[in-house]
């Protein structure tokens, strides 16, 4: 597996986008070869994202753009001059995939839309990640993760109590999950592609992204005409509710108990208390779940988390870890199955990065080359080696602020 699954495949990244530099970081982990090209001067604004390696503003010490830019090689062109798009309609000649998060209609408007990349390479796939797609009443708007969760359904049925206003999600999941569509559908043109020797445009939508995470939510309400409020799982001590034990919190659920969950956890736990009949059933254990947690806390509180999941699993039941970051990493479980990769940045030092979610063979396939690039790192090497420019021209172009 020496080089990545993905080895042979050139990208191009023109995102300046949590989505779209998340979607070519995926691809750049399984190998394939990825040039991140940013404006020259500041670069992509990601670099300016607190919070920074050390404390102070660094655009090589951010922590977001640390994480999103594994991999890559990293070369700025200034787009608004045309020696700039000259040098990416060469870079983007023989590419495979070519990742944008531009407004619709700027690249055409640049004279780099997918009318005039795939004129030069029929084969290329040009992935457009903006907040509502290409079409549509919306598609110029702009937008957030906060937005997306919004307008997608998100915060009116998933996140918050059902009495208070809705609460967003943290950690930008919206844009994460469009970054990951936008890889789903690179593989199926990828895939397209070796049938048919056509190029696509990909179309990805945060805001569509949103609509498709939570489970079950348009499937209900289209299927059986039910509009599922946030909050439902509030009271549920046995499926759902986050308890407290010595050193951190759990869910408990009634998953593995063969029906019967409240002799099994009964027994477990050493509560009799808990076969009293009303909370027989999971309508009866909601409508007494003050009385239930009352129970069934005191009981918790005298594990420690990582002994009660241990014990719980062994007996298959299944419950729900809380673990802080710091359980995360050092967890015996993701250590034994080689989950994290370590990247040496020249600036912001050793740094840990989590795998891609999936083994290869029963190996973690991220590839393990390169840290985040620092701006223009990689002018030379791109542009003299692929395009073979002569330094003297590199020169004059950096001179011109083309690059």
């Amino acid at each position: 597996m020496s080089g990545g699954i993905l080895s042979d495949i050139k990208v191009l990244e023109l995102a300046f986008d949590l989505s779209g530099a998340f979607c070519a970081k995926l691809l750049a982990d399984q190998g394939a070869d990825t040039i991140k090209v940013e404006p020259p001067g500041r670069g992509d604004a990601a670099r300016f994202e607190p919070p920074f390696i050390d404390g102070e503003p660094h655009p090589g010490k951010s922590t977001t753009f640390l994480a999103l830019n594994t991999n890559k090689r990293g070369i700025t062109l200034d787009l608004d001059k045309a020696e700039g798009r000259a040098l990416l309609r060469k870079l983007a000649a023989d590419a495979d995939v070519i990742i944008e998060s531009f407004e619709p209609g700027r690249l055409d408007e640049l004279e780099l839309g997918y009318a005039t990349l795939s004129a030069a390479n029929p084969q290329a796939i040009l992935v457009s990640i903006t907040w509502f797609g290409q079409t549509g009443p919306y598609a110029h708007y702009r937008g957030n993760d906060l937005i997306a969760q919004a307008t997608g359904g998100f915060l009116y049925a998933v996140t918050g109590p059902p009495d208070k206003p809705p609460m967003g999600t943290a950690l930008q999941q919206m844009e994460l999950t469009a970054g990951r569509n936008g890889v789903i559908a690179i593989m199926a043109a990828l895939l397209n592609r070796d049938r048919t020797g056509a190029g696509t445009h990909i179309d990805v939508s945060v805001m569509e992204a949103a609509i498709a995470t939570p489970s079950m939510l348009i499937q209900n309400h289209s299927y059986l005409g039910r509009s599922i409020r946030r909050g439902g799982m509030d009271n549920f001590v046995m499926d759902g509710m986050h308890l407290p034990t010595k050193d951190g919190e759990v869910t408990l659920t009634t998953a593995g108990t063969g029906g019967k969950p409240m002799q099994v956890w009964s027994e477990f736990l050493g509560e009799p208390r808990l076969l009293d009949p009303k909370f027989a059933t999971r309508a009866s254990r909601n409508e007494h779940w003050e009385e239930l947690r009352d129970l069934v806390a005191p009981k918790l509180k005298e594990w420690s988390n990582l002994d009660l999941m241990r014990e719980t699993m062994a007996r298959g039941l299944v419950i729900g870890l809380v673990q802080s970051p710091q359980q995360v990493v050092d967890s015996p479980h993701l250590k034994e199955r080689n989950f994290f990769v370590e990247l040496e940045h020249p600036e912001a030092g050793a740094l840990k990065y989590p795998g891609p979610g999936f083994l290869l063979d029963g190996e973690n396939p991220m590839n393990a080359a390169r840290a985040a690039p620092r701006l223009g790192e990689h002018n030379a090497e791109v542009l003299g080696g692929r395009l073979g420019i002569a330094s003297d021209e590199l020169e004059k172009l950096r001179a011109m602020h083309v690059i």
